[in-house]
């Protein structure tokens, strides 16, 4: 591997060229699908996806039956709503309330966006479960039932909304889930045909709540499919957030270390073109990109620094002036090829490894982060021997250790006086090093032990949280937030058995 640093440096505009032209042409492949469809049919553009129940494979047991029951039984997924309003007498029943809900329902009904072409998703109107959609049932006479709307019309007074609070406490299956125990809180349930809208559902509905007039309501939206499309749409708004922070935050250790912003700009520009190059082969490769995927650059930017730090701090130590600059160079890069190129492999390796397990967006984050680490490995060989050689003199003016002859000299960096300090101390109190570290174990061991798993997506806010608060308050006050279905089957058989008059001794 060391002819490819040694060519690197000889031919260094060259490699250079080749190395943006490389990741100009993936990324122009990568984002043409998107940005001109059509124009190459062969590529798939650009798909982001934020649905964890994708992180199991299409044909997982428990997927493949959870969607067979949501088809046949008309299952959906819900946003709700809960409306309290702790300062009106008849809590959320009156009729200033009543109203809004039912144009906050009838609104509901209208909602619909495209998802692909000529597709769209929806709110299911007819499954709405609101006081303006749902029947009030009541016995007419002996032996007869009758069925009208709880509410057609919104109640013009006070006391018609009273009426309506009471006719849904007669009815059980309204009571505790529509309306809360005590007749104060209301829940509205709206049904969605793709659980992949809900964050917009949920955006539209609360953009028309702050419309309303202050009657002292407060409605509080929530749902799992609410907090699972928005935690994977604010995991990607993170995620372009934190890449950045991490090359601030590896450019500033850089600058500490080596004090010379421009030998350092190499190692950012070879981490910002690994990351490119490896998520643009991620598009290509007709991958979705899914939470797990957005973490890659993440991964890739300080593993793509390691081998960079070491190249700058041997270079740093070999540099003089008086010295030809391309032996420095291939003194520096015979020293490190091997160890550079073994810490690649095992931690490639390492990332692979991830295929082996059963999650299919966890296969593709460790495949392509091991690809990342090889593609960050041939910037680095490649792009900083390169770059040293393009330099000019007075760049390097201050650089390199041997520049002053007095060892001490030039080991009064913080970190130099910092290791002189630790060596000694480490050496006369090794013993009780150890057991502190034993110690430690021990505890960190503890810690492993009590790790509680946290799966329910709505815990993944902060307590404070609007979705959280909403989850919260809707939970005490009704049946709950989540569904839980229960499917009964027997076997034929054994049904028919059961059915069979049978004669029993007294």
């Amino acid at each position: 591997m060391l002819w490819l640093s040694k060519a690197a440096a000889k031919r260094r505009k060259g490699f250079f060229v080749f190395s943006l032209a490389f990741a100009f042409i993936l990324t122009t492949l990568a984002l043409a699908p998107s940005v001109m469809p059509g124009a190459l049919p062969f590529l798939k553009p650009l798909t982001i996806d934020t649905d964890p129940e994708n992180m199991l494979p299409a044909d997982a047991t428990v997927r493949v039956r959870n969607g067979e029951l949501k088809t046949v039984f008309d299952i959906y997924d819900f946003v709700v709503v809960g409306v309290l309003n702790e300062t009106h007498p008849q809590g959320v029943f009156n009729a200033k309330d009543l109203a809004n809900v039912k144009t906050l329902t009838d609104y509901a009904k209208t909602l619909s966006y495209e998802q692909r072409a000529g597709t769209f998703a929806n709110v299911i109107a007819s499954d709405i479960i609101a006081p303006s959609t749902v029947d009030n049932i009541e016995t007419e006479s002996l032996g007869a039932v009758s069925f009208t709307w709880l509410m057609k019309t919104a109640p013009s007074t006070d006391q018609e909304a009273a009426l309506i609070r009471d006719r849904m406490l007669k009815i059980p299956m309204y009571k505790g889930t529509m309306i809360s125990d005590d007749g104060a809180a209301l829940a509205l349930y709206y049904p969605l045909s793709e659980k992949s809208i809900s964050h917009a559902v949920a955006q539209d509905l609360q953009e028309l709540i702050d419309t309303f007039e202050n009657t002292g309501a407060v409605y509080h939206i929530t749902g799992l499919p609410v907090a699972e499309d928005r935690f994977g749409s604010e995991m990607f708004f993170q995620m372009a957030v934190s890449a950045p922070l991490a090359m601030l935050f590896v450019f500033g250790l850089l600058w500490l270390f080596f004090g010379h912003v421009r030998i350092i700009l190499i190692s950012l520009l070879a981490a910002m073109a690994s990351v490119i190059c490896t998520m643009a082969l991620l598009v290509l490769s007709g991958q979705t990109i899914h939470i797990m995927s957005s973490m890659i650059p993440i991964f890739i930017i300080p593993i793509a620094v390691l081998d960079d730090i070491h190249i700058l701090s041997d270079f740093y130590d070999k540099y003089t002036p008086e010295r030809d600059r391309l032996e420095i160079v291939n003194e520096v890069m015979a020293d490190l090829w091997r160890p550079m190129w073994y810490t690649t492999l095992t931690t490639a390796v390492g990332f692979a490894s991830l295929m082996l397990t059963p999650i299919p967006p966890v296969q593709v984050f460790g495949l392509f982060v091991a690809i990342g680490v090889f593609v960050a490995w041939f910037f680095t060989v490649t792009l900083l021997p390169a770059y040293f050689m393009s330099l000019p003199d007075k760049a390097l003016a201050d650089f390199g250790a041997l520049q002053t002859s007095e060892r001490a000299i030039r080991d009064q960096s913080w970190l130099g006086r910092f290791l002189r300090t630790a060596g000694p101390f480490a050496g006369h109190r090794a013993k009780s090093i150890i057991v502190l570290s034993l110690a430690l174990v021990v505890w960190a061991g503890i810690g492993i032990v009590n790790i509680s798993v946290n799966d329910n997506p709505i815990k993944w806010f902060e307590t404070s949280d609007q979705i959280r608060v909403a989850d919260r308050i809707i939970n005490e006050e009704f049946a709950g937030s989540y569904m839980a279905y229960l499917h009964l089957s027997s076997d034929s058989a054994v049904n028919d058995e059961l059915t069979q008059p049978r004669k029993f001794r007294p």
